[in-house]
């Protein structure tokens, strides 16, 4: 369908952060017309600690070195707040950005690239039909051949298109700390000292981001303990912009019943239960959506089951990572032993710096002596 007014497009995505500008991206590079629509406008303020892996990096179309702060190539590991081991890699392992400024950036390549953007403060209601969707908005309706949800973990896509009923919610609270760019804390994650998760300190230019994370929904994470956590980890409580944030899971078990509406990211629960991590396939999920409409734009087949078998591989990490996470916080002392061992950390830090995903590094780990990063 090409556009014939300022209400159709060839695709409408709701939510213009990484999953959704992935997508738009994409979608342009095929010529599709594409309209991406947010509660917001950029800048904004988006509570993340702001890491990007190897894999994340190497997934983007484009360099988003004009956005990056930092870039680390050793980490600590600790259980608690005891038995820290320092892991290095043979190159960068993370880069480490502000997520407002990163979205920003990717949202600014995608307008680039042709796609409009619009604030919705309001979708009332989501229709779809053999030909196309129509999504009633308080501004009016709008109507697409097919609709991404990218609209994070509070997707109001995935509840008024009735998808992924069963996905769960983990939780982080965060906040920065300023520190002198000339001596900046190492990065490092300490496990377990909250249930199911780690605290984070990830230093940027002239500041820190300090956080807990916790993949078990059971898990109430508040200021007091992030406070107790920056005091004992960094002597310190001046903590500044402190915000939580729940975290889209379960999506190993979303499969896209639609033809012509598709879930992305948070709001398809693809955030890893292990570390939290979304970023990676926020972006990947976003791509792989993108090409499922344009194969089906091409063969007619409906995009939802393209989608689904596009989406395995991201399926297979995450139930990978849902049963690291339940063994490895389940039994910590054993879990810290395993993950610190030198044959371990060795095969964990290859894989990661050549950008390969959790599984793809548990079925190749006997290849990765033999291999060197690419430049």
């Amino acid at each position: 369908m090409s556009r014939r007014s300022s209400t159709e497009f060839d695709v409408i995505i709701v939510g213009a952060g990484p999953a959704g500008t992935a997508a738009a991206y994409d979608l342009r590079q095929a010529s599709l017309s594409v309209l991406l629509l947010d509660r917001h406008t950029f800048p904004r303020h988006k509570a993340c600690a702001g890491g990007l892996t190897v894999k994340t990096i190497k997934a983007l179309r484009y360099s988003v070195a004009p956005v990056i702060q930092s870039r680390c190539r050793t980490l600590d590991i600790g259980k608690g707040l005891t038995r820290s081991v320092k892991f290095s890699g043979p190159g960068e392992i993370c880069a480490l950005t502000v997520r407002s400024e990163l979205d920003l950036f990717c949202l600014e390549k995608s307008l680039a690239a042709g796609a409009r953007f619009r604030t919705a403060n309001r979708i009332l209601s989501v229709r779809e039909s053999q030909n196309y969707v129509v999504l009633e908005t308080a501004d009016g309706p709008l109507k697409a051949a097919f609709l991404i949800g990218a609209d994070g973990v509070h997707s109001r896509i995935r509840r008024l298109a009735g998808e992924l009923t069963y996905g769960y919610k983990g939780f982080a609270i965060e906040g920065t700390l300023p520190i002198d760019p000339a001596d900046p804390p190492r990065m490092a994650f300490d496990f377990n000292v909250v249930p199911s998760g780690y605290g984070w300190v990830f230093p940027k230019n002239d500041h820190a981001n300090i956080g807990l994370f916790s993949g078990s929904p059971a898990v109430a994470l508040h200021k007091r303990r992030l406070y107790a956590y920056a005091r004992r980890k960094l002597g310190r409580t001046d903590l500044r912009h402190l915000s939580g944030h729940a975290m889209g899971m379960g999506g190993w078990r979303y499969p896209p019943r639609s033809r012509r509406i598709l879930l992305a990211g948070d709001a398809a629960g693809l955030v890893d239960p292990l570390l939290g991590e979304g970023l990676y396939n926020a972006v990947r999920s976003g791509q792989l959506a993108a090409r499922a409409i344009v194969s089906s734009q091409m063969n007619g087949k409906p995009a939802g089951s393209l989608y689904d078998r596009l989406l395995k591989g991201i399926r297979m990490d995450l139930r990978l990572g849902r049963l690291s996470a339940a063994w490895f916080y389940r039994w910590p002392n054993l879990g810290h032993w395993a993950l610190t061992a030198k044959p371990v950390r060795y095969t964990l830090m290859k894989g990661f710096g050549l950008g390969w995903p959790l599984y793809r590094i548990g079925l190749g780990f006997y290849q990765l002596p033999f291999l060197t990063r690419e430049k």
